[in-house]
């Protein structure tokens, strides 16, 4: 039995492109009915969406984070599902710290981050 060679194998059809997110992940399709209602490119659509979603976090969090608490107490079923949802790049970190209550501790303990980051370069060997 004579074995084939990588040069022997014909290429097949390529599959077809898929739209992507920014992500990387497969969109959902969306029908062609939907698109012309919207009379709007992909990408505008997406953008219009984002600027939605953080007006709708940052009326959520408030300034400087004073409505959050008002939210997670009263409405926790809706911090629920737009965490799920996605939380918008720009406000990540600030939403993050908020969830897990570091905020409180750094508004508590001024200075002690500070302190920690400059023993941590001290006490860190150099590895260059």
């Amino acid at each position: 039995m004579e074995k084939k060679r990588i040069d022997d194998y014909e290429a097949g059809p390529l599959p077809s492109p898929r739209a992507l997110d920014r992500f990387g992940f497969v969109k959902q399709d969306v029908s062609a009915s939907d698109s012309l209602v919207k009379n709007r490119s992909p990408y505008e659509y997406e953008r219009i969406r984002e600027e939605r979603s953080v007006r709708k976090w940052r009326k959520m969090i408030g300034v400087g984070g004073s409505d959050w608490k008002h939210y997670v107490r009263r409405k926790h079923h809706v911090v629920k599902r737009r965490i799920r949802k996605g939380i918008p790049d720009c406000l990540r970190g600030l939403v993050w710290q908020l969830i897990s209550g570091s905020r409180d501790l750094l508004l508590m303990n001024p200075g002690v981050y500070e302190i920690t980051q400059g023993l941590l370069w001290y006490s860190t060997p150099c590895l260059y």
